[in-house]
């Protein structure tokens, strides 16, 4: 296909996006490094790096919106319940319904966090360095409609005792 990277190009765009060292260029592949450069650039500009596609319309160099930001585009008040290193966790609830809003160091982190959480079910609005968690995809809407993101569903195991 035209619009997939050359192997060489996917390896350099993909190192990139994880935030590993350029491979330094073999010799006579001089004349490649600039587009090389290129394309790995355009990727990271127009959302390359994968996993948050769809997320807010917000530049990757501008902030995540923090757990109170998150909680506000509800109309409720986050109770902070954990600060740790890796991310910080507020929940609030609005007509019964239970929201989690969680903020990340890093989308590392948050992609650890949300690998371990969707084997409890659950909805989750997924950003870059943020995640909203409540139970209906319905739920979410004023959030996404705000900030964005991409939503995901946690697995649901038919309850105890089923085969």
């Amino acid at each position: 296909m035209r619009d997939q990277l050359p192997p060489a190009e996917a390896d350099s765009a993909q190192r990139r996006c994880e935030g590993a060292p350029p491979r330094s260029p073999s010799r006579g592949a001089g004349r490649f490094v600039l587009p090389v450069v290129a394309v790995a650039s355009a990727a990271l500009l127009l959302g390359g790096c994968g996993g948050d596609s769809g997320t807010a319309n917000v530049s990757k160099s501008s902030k995540p919106p923090t757990v109170e930001n998150l909680a506000s585009a509800l109309k409720c008040k986050a109770d902070i319940q954990k600060k740790v290193e890796d991310y910080r966790l507020g929940v609030c609830k609005v007509d019964k319904i239970l929201y989690t809003f969680v903020t990340f160091k890093d989308n590392h982190a948050k992609r650890g966090w949300l690998d371990y959480s969707k084997d409890y079910g659950g909805t989750y609005l997924v950003g870059s360095r943020w995640i909203v968690v409540t139970e209906e995809p319905s739920e979410l809407g004023p959030i996404q409609g705000k900030y964005g993101g991409t939503v995901e569903r946690g697995r649901s195991h038919g309850g105890h005792g089923s085969s």
